[in-house]
């Protein structure tokens, strides 16, 4: 699962918003500078991303589902909510575990990567809400709400 969520991070080319470095560091590259035995936070990260985004989707086209709440700009402000919850996500922890110095000393880590590395997971929080209320398998289910997509909300 760690790998999964590393490629998903790396692979698109949103890599370069941050260093290897720090790429190295949320892989789970331990303070004993030895192997990727530290806590792998690109798996809970990437999995805090998929739960928040599908719970803001749930309450949006499943929970409240109501008529005063299906328009255009409610949809954009769900993105909006998604995006920064998981920005503050995905910067905060790098960012704390840069205040703390608990990573490895060869390891050049600094502010922008983590600022880079919330931007990352915002991105793909934002894709990720996108593709699951494009999907009309599950929004169906929805009873006013249905027809509210990024396409044509």
């Amino acid at each position: 699962m760690k790998d999964i969520f590393a490629s998903l991070y790396e692979w698109f080319g949103l890599m370069p918003l941050y260093s290897t470095d720090m790429g190295d560091q949320l892989r789970g590259w331990d303070i004993t500078c030895t192997d990727y035995i530290g806590t792998p936070w690109y798996t809970i990260i990437g999995c805090s991303m998929l739960i928040s985004t599908t719970l803001f989707y749930a309450i949006q086209y499943h929970i409240y589902d109501s008529t005063k709440f299906n328009k255009k700009h409610h949809w954009w402000i769900m993105a909006l909510l998604i995006f920064c919850l998981n920005f503050l996500i995905a910067f905060t922890v790098p960012f704390n575990t840069l205040n703390a110095g608990d990573f490895c000393s060869q390891l050049n880590l600094n502010i922008s990567d983590c600022i880079g590395f919330g931007l990352s997971n915002a991105i793909w929080s934002f894709i990720f809400f996108i593709i699951i209320t494009t999907n009309p398998l599950i929004r169906r289910f929805s009873t006013n709400c249905r027809k509210t997509t990024f396409w044509k909300p």
